[in-house]
């Protein structure tokens, strides 16, 4: 008896992601009216935006997403007490079932807020920041884990095919929807994401907690606010090229993610008590350096 392989379907297949930003905008802003060949989700994660489309003019509350369809003119607006914090997703994708999804805002259910989460995340594993800022070919990291660009599209196409049962997709509907997440697990993420802008909204985000929760615990854990503990990891990795490599300190200031060499100057004289220059001549001659 021979066994009989069966093929399955793919109802949903994402081809490509186009974009991934978690903005935060500020009141007022606005966008032109615009069209392109892929879908976009919009999802308020904070606040409310003001959506004008084809298909749908109105608003969009916290937790409620909409999927503009290919090729619709739509826009977007923040009223002038707003500012929101949204996901904006760009993605090609070869079925029209999620067509229906740009007729009115969807409530998401926490467990879709999840998964949502989770493809911002593994967003980040795959594209280079700003992620913030509103661009027409994101970059791909050069170094990513395992996997990263599959799994990207394989949580986008978990998600949509969730959205379309209708209810939400879930494993564990019974349980408790809103379990926290260890600490550990936030300070594992910004160790790794320090150089990048790591907001304690986005991080509320993404793992799926509260503001007053997440800083009440991070400074439990670390001693620190968020903005010391980045701040501290940032001027220990200043001081870090400063010492061991000949860079100038426009390069060290453009690898740490600083706006400018007059920004990076005055934040390192701030956490140090001394200029870049100063702490160099001080910590490192040229005979420490030719030792290493």
């Amino acid at each position: 008896m021979e066994y009989v392989s069966k093929k399955l379907n793919r109802e949903i297949s994402v081809t490509g992601i186009v974009n991934l930003h978690f903005f935060d905008f500020d009141n007022d802003f606005t966008t032109e009216d615009e069209r392109h060949p892929f879908y976009e989700l919009v999802f308020v994660n904070s606040g409310k935006l003001h959506i004008a489309s084809e298909d749908y003019t109105g608003v969009l509350q916290k937790d409620q997403v909409i999927i503009h369809r290919q090729n619709t003119v739509h826009s977007l607006r923040c009223s002038a007490d707003e500012q929101p914090t949204v996901i904006i997703i760009g993605f090609e994708c070869s079925s029209d079932v999620i067509d229906r999804f740009s007729a009115a805002p969807l409530t998401l259910e926490p467990a879709a807020v999840r998964k949502l989460a989770e493809i911002v995340k593994e967003g980040r594993n795959v594209f280079a920041p700003p992620y913030n800022i509103p661009t027409y070919n994101m970059k791909k990291k050069k170094h990513q884990p395992y996997g990263s660009e599959q799994m990207l599209e394989l949580l986008l196409e978990y998600f949509l095919i969730g959205l379309v049962r209708e209810q939400g997709y879930s494993e564990h509907a019974n349980e408790v929807e809103e379990a926290s997440t260890a600490i550990g697990e936030i300070i594992h993420y910004v160790d790794v994401n320090y150089l990048q802008k790591t907001t304690i909204e986005e991080l509320a985000f993404l793992f799926r907690t509260n503001r007053a929760t997440l800083c009440r615990e991070f400074k439990k854990a670390t001693g620190k606010t968020l903005v010391e503990y980045i701040n501290d990891k940032k001027l220990e990795k200043a001081k870090k090229k400063i010492i061991e490599t000949q860079d100038s300190f426009t390069g060290i200031a453009e690898a740490l993610n600083f706006e400018s060499i007059h920004y990076f100057t005055r934040f390192f004289k701030k956490m140090s008590g001394q200029t870049p220059s100063e702490f160099r001549r001080e910590h490192r001659t040229d005979n420490d350096y030719e030792k290493r």
